[in-house]
């Protein structure tokens, strides 16, 4: 999510959104904000705290550079410390331009979204618009729900390793494209069920995006998701297609027309023993 400092700067010069929030240091009195800031970005969708720049004016001032370091270690205590369960985000140093064309440090406080639901100090908090507010009971209990099995991630939310969109076939997944879609490549695909969500700028495919490809799977792309082996290429089995039948039944003919083009292995073995 803003992947470099003139996507970051750009950004700023908006203002605060569901997915920016801006804060001058002032090394005292913000522990807890902080950590109910991170705690609703997790809860919500995901976002970015940028350390060093002015909300209301959106001005750079930046952070001195012999306490950068301090700054830094502050959100990692704040993340593990302060908020249960802990966050891990991923924080990097950047160079922006102030007003006065003079270059100072801040930190961008990456979050992705999480499978849990975090309490910060304050209590439970998720993002609206550029607020972080209260979560309601009845809110709560639906995000609980729906969270309550994060260390079971579905099959189809999973992530392919060593995966990449830029290796999928475009003329696959472009058919699903109308006149009215305006999201970029990343958007579309996520929104599909092709990538997975909060995984940086650059989504890895989920398996159903993983098979949008006009070349056979090249071993160890998905091993673990249900794969035979014919010589030094890997087809779907016949187990890794019936876990799939709630996707075919969702997206039925781009479901089709991507396991067409999959040569079949000549020798498929049966995981219907496997849990």
């Amino acid at each position: 999510m803003f992947d470099n400092a003139k996507k970051l700067f750009d950004k700023i010069r908006l203002g605060e959104d569901s997915f920016l929030e801006l804060k001058k240091v002032f090394f005292a009195g913000q522990r807890d904000s902080l950590a109910d800031e991170l705690a609703a970005f997790a809860n919500a969708r995901g976002g970015v705290y940028a350390l060093g720049v002015e909300d209301r004016a959106r001005g750079i001032v930046g952070i001195p550079l012999e306490q950068l370091s301090l700054v830094e270690d502050l959100v990692r205590e704040v993340c593990s410390d302060s908020i249960k369960p802990p966050l891990l985000p991923v924080i990097e140093r950047l160079v922006l331009p102030t007003t006065l064309a003079t270059a100072v440090p801040v930190l961008k406080v990456e979050v992705p979204r999480s499978l849990f639901v975090h309490r910060s100090p304050s209590g439970y908090f998720h993002r609206g618009g550029s607020l972080k507010r209260v979560m309601r009971p009845d809110y709560l209990a639906r995000l609980f729900q729906q969270r309550s099995q994060a260390r079971l991630i579905r099959f189809d939310e999973q992530s392919v390793p060593r995966a990449d969109l830029d290796d999928r076939a475009s003329k696959l997944w472009e058919r699903s494209r109308t006149y009215r879609t305006r999201d970029s490549r990343e958007d579309l695909l996520q929104k599909l069920g092709m990538a997975v969500y909060g995984r940086g700028s650059l989504p890895p495919p989920s398996p159903i995006g993983a098979t949008m490809t006009n070349r056979p799977f090249v071993a160890p792309t998905i091993p673990s998701c249900g794969a035979t082996r014919s010589g030094t290429f890997w087809a779907p089995s016949r187990w890794f297609l019936r876990r799939f039948s709630t996707v075919g039944r969702a997206c039925p003919s781009i479901f089709r027309r991507t396991c067409s083009r999959i040569r079949p292995s000549p020798v498929e073995v049966d995981h219907d023993d496997t849990t």
